[in-house]
């Protein structure tokens, strides 16, 4: 079986408003960790991704603080210059976890027949808007599409 990458945005996806107000990591963010570990080959592609895992490792340092950040050592960079799909290998199942991706991205996305590999969502709008049912929905879809 060919394994799915994963491509994990930052901010407004790991990283939301809470009720308070407050930006915090998502809850359940252990077992979203774990879960994305077990069935993925993991791309952190953000702007604290673009040219270091260090500097994702720093950006989040301050929100890990009751959590290992050893739970990130999977996830590698997905370096990129302009856009964000610069660093997508679209010969491989992907899923990709954005909450704001560029007109121009989303074009992209469009013109390779692979807008249903995006799944959106804005966790400064829902705080509990990224769950582990939710990216296994999108996963079995994506195998379901590649006949896996």
């Amino acid at each position: 079986m060919v394994p799915i990458k994963l491509y994990l945005d930052i901010d407004g996806v790991i990283l939301g408003k809470n009720e308070h107000g407050d930006i915090s990591l998502i809850p359940d963010i252990e077992n979203f960790l774990a879960y994305t570990k077990a069935h993925f080959d993991c791309y952190w592609l953000s702007t604290h991704s673009r040219y270091k895992k260090k500097d994702v490792f720093d950006y989040l340092r301050p929100y890990f603080e009751f959590h290992d950040l050893g739970l990130l050592a999977h996830f590698k960079p997905a370096f990129w210059r302009t856009l964000k799909t610069e660093a997508i290998d679209f010969a491989h199942p992907f899923i990709w976890i954005d909450d704001q991706p560029l007109l121009f991205e989303i074009e992209i996305l469009k013109k390779k027949g692979r807008l249903r590999n995006w799944l959106q969502v804005d966790t400064y709008k829902n705080y509990r808007d990224l769950t582990v049912e939710l990216l296994e929905r999108k996963r079995l879809e994506i195998l379901s599409l590649i006949g896996q």
